[in-house]
């Protein structure tokens, strides 16, 4: 029983023992749909693990709100299991709806402004992580960052 309460005091100190993915904003998206009544788009990711073991990638949990004030609030599975060295890209859908009754999210054709926050959570591949995460205890990293929506006959054309 001590064992449980040092281990629980290690924890904070851990953020997963394979090592910790780093999650960066790409600063572009894809402006998929605009209409009075709201917004559907795409944001890019891009998920590295720098660690020497696997890592599996659960779920992200994240918000996306409009220069106009209109917030998203998302989860997305993560769905893959990134080996040592290697970068990803992750999508992450987004609906923005207008921010108050009356108003509308529909603004001018061109791209629009955005910030992202939120954090991915994961499991590292060694026995420690594997142990920890039974306990219920799953490791998170964060990110955020700046992402401007190009419209999708844009971005296609660049």
């Amino acid at each position: 029983m001590r064992w449980h309460f040092m281990l629980l005091l290690l924890i904070p100190m851990l953020g997963g023992c394979s090592g910790m993915p780093t999650v960066t904003v790409g600063g572009q998206g894809v402006l998929l749909e605009r209409t009075a009544s709201g917004i559907s788009g795409q944001v890019q990711l891009t998920v590295a693990n720098t660690g020497l073991l696997e890592l599996q990638l659960l779920e992200y949990h994240y918000d996306v709100q409009s220069s106009e004030g209109a917030v998203w609030h998302g989860r997305h599975a993560g769905e893959l299991v990134l080996s040592p060295g290697v970068d990803r890209q992750a999508t992450l859908p987004l609906v923005l709806f207008p921010p108050s009754e009356g108003s509308a999210v529909e603004g001018p054709s061109g791209p629009m402004h955005c910030r992202v926050w939120g954090s991915l959570v994961y499991i590292g591949n060694g026995v420690l992580d594997e142990t920890l995460a039974e306990m219920g205890y799953l490791p998170q990293v964060a990110f955020a960052g700046e992402v401007v929506l190009h419209p999708a006959q844009a971005a296609r054309s660049d």
